[in-house]
């Protein structure tokens, strides 16, 4: 291990925390919701943030693991701030549609999805495992 290794194990031990922690929060999610009102939408609001753990696990380039955490980035925030809406409206305390995803925005499992983004692109521009192979194949 080289002191240029070491950023991008930091990177991907933090992004590995937090996309834990994300996929916790899927599973912690299905407790107490009620999966016969927007189905599709509870499901994927529980879904997605539980495949957080494994895309950081299982996908083996980083371009791509990047794009599909970006996608359940995304999912996750549009889901959740739809659940969020539908109670709200319920209630009749929200103000608008801007300032609900902005207080979803700011809940901690969505700020964990959006750190797990910017980890893992981080960690794509600090590859140094490529920048390592390909110093190597032109030194020879």
């Amino acid at each position: 291990m080289t002191s240029r290794e070491l950023p991008w194990i930091g990177l991907r031990t933090a992004t590995g925390v937090c996309a834990l922690f994300v996929s916790l929060h899927g599973i912690w999610n299905l407790y107490g919701l009620d999966l016969r009102i927007d189905t599709l939408i509870s499901v994927l609001y529980c879904l997605l943030p539980f495949l957080s753990f494994f895309v950081f696990l299982f996908m083996k380039r980083l371009e791509l693991e990047v794009v599909a955490h970006v996608l359940i980035a995304a999912g996750y925030l549009a889901s959740y701030a739809f659940l969020n809406w539908r109670t709200c409206s319920g209630f009749g305390y929200c103000t608008t549609v801007e300032a609900t995803i902005q207080v979803t925005l700011l809940t901690k499992s969505v700020l964990a999805a959006v750190a797990v983004v910017f980890l893992s692109t981080l960690t794509l521009l600090l590859d140094v495992r490529h920048a390592t192979k390909s110093e190597s194949h032109s030194a020879h």
